[in-house]
């Protein structure tokens, strides 16, 4: 059985302290910048020119509503999910109430897209 060796203090002083060792030199006043924040959003959030931010789930819907509708690899390049990411979106639109069509086509590909649309 080998022995382990116990650091000296010596080895002990030639450490850096660990960053939760230090403390902050100046205090953070948490309570000025979340009012700072607050009012930063309220401006964006009121104006006219403010439109929704694009999100991969309306990507994900554009996909779907095209006439010859994605194939989940299609999906995760245009969202950079992983394929049971883009599945369980799927899944999230279906409880939505979304009516989700799939078929494979010749080379044996499974696309889905939104009723309403058609498969070419």
């Amino acid at each position: 059985m080998a022995k382990t060796r116990k650091a000296s203090t010596r080895d002990k002083a030639a450490r850096q302290p660990s960053n939760r060792a230090r403390k902050q030199t100046t205090p953070r006043n948490r309570q000025a910048q979340i009012t700072a924040l607050g009012k930063a959003t309220a401006v964006v959030a009121n104006s006219p020119e403010a439109a929704p931010r694009p999100t991969k789930k309306t990507a994900v819907i554009a996909l779907l509503q095209r006439p010859e509708g994605a194939a989940i690899s299609e999906l995760t390049a245009a969202t950079g999910w992983q394929a049971h990411s883009v599945r369980a979106v799927l899944t999230g639109l279906r409880k939505e109430g979304k009516e989700l069509v799939r078929a494979k086509d010749a080379a044996g590909v499974t696309h889905y897209w939104l009723a309403g649309g058609s498969m070419t």
